[in-house]
């Protein structure tokens, strides 16, 4: 048991460092580009909040990873893991809308459909963005007012376990059905754009179809994180891992705000300039560094 928390703990912080830098990254540069030019294009609005979200949810994952699930005895005792399991509730609400609406957007910009409403949303998505990103800041809040009775009460009876799991999954599941039928829809938009131009051209890539080629493989990768976070936190929330499964879905958990943003970067021309001259600089400093010490 020991040797598996050390290991969880080694790669807790592994995914910690890593998305501290990937998330800091995004808000550095999109943050720096708002104060430079006043304004941000509605991709970089939607990275710059999911980057704040996951800074703040990672951070919550390691706390509760590393101190208040060590000891059992302890997390019932201990009144600030109540306080945290609301916090970390909000977070992951939160953050999963932030997640979705990435996914809408994508879909909308990139996806061709025929149908009125869809054509509707297409032309309005950039205005709505604002919206709904603070309309999902708000519903966060209200679902999680709720729970904080039951969360309470959670830890001197066990029979509030069903609402606190109910409660919860009133927030987790609209934004995850609302991310599953936007990703459908753009893998299926995808797929029948490149069958029309392999029949009308012989090939099934153009440009446009190689630059959403490249945003699907993203996309891919993003549903592979957010299924695997979404699967351990209803696990977590059952409360039917053991001690020996807790960390591996913790890492799992951690896995997804750190890696997700890496890929996020790698597949934006902006950010990854950026990330290859940040670690072309930490590079030269650690050469520099290491000449100095062996001279």
């Amino acid at each position: 048991m020991f040797p598996a928390i050390i290991i969880g703990l080694i790669v807790l912080g592994i995914e910690f460092i890593t998305g501290i830098i990937a998330n800091g990254l995004m808000i550095i540069v999109n943050c720096s580009e708002w104060i430079r030019s006043r304004k941000l294009t509605c991709c970089d609005m939607i990275l710059t909040s999911l980057g704040i979200s996951r800074f703040f949810l990672q951070c919550t994952i390691i706390i509760n990873g590393t101190i208040f699930q060590l000891s059992q005895d302890m997390n019932e005792q201990c009144a600030m893991s109540r306080t945290m399991a609301v916090v970390w509730m909000f977070l992951n609400t939160f953050n999963l809308w932030f997640a979705t609406w990435l996914s809408v957007f994508y879909c909308m910009k990139i996806a061709n459909f025929s149908q009125p409403l869809f054509l509707c949303l297409k032309r309005r998505i950039s205005g709505l963005m604002p919206q709904l990103l603070i309309g999902s800041f708000l519903v966060s809040l209200v679902t999680c007012f709720p729970s904080v009775n039951s969360i309470d009460r959670k830890y001197i009876n066990n029979s509030m376990n069903n609402l606190f799991f109910i409660l919860s999954m009133l927030g987790y599941s609209f934004p995850f059905i609302i991310f599953m039928m936007s990703s459908i829809l753009l893998i299926i938009s995808l797929w029948r754009h490149s069958k029309r131009m392999e029949k009308t051209t012989g090939s099934s890539r153009d440009t446009i179809t190689e630059v959403h080629f490249r945003a699907i493989k993203g996309l891919i990768s993003f549903i592979f994180f957010y299924i695997s976070y979404f699967v351990a936190l209803v696990i977590l929330l059952l409360e039917i891992s053991t001690i020996n499964t807790y960390f591996l879905w913790i890492v799992i958990m951690g896995a997804y705000p750190s890696g997700h943003s890496v890929i996020l970067i790698l597949g934006n021309p902006k950010l990854k300039r950026v990330a290859v001259r940040a670690l072309h600089y930490a590079g030269c400093r650690l050469r520099d560094a290491v000449s100095q010490n062996c001279s």
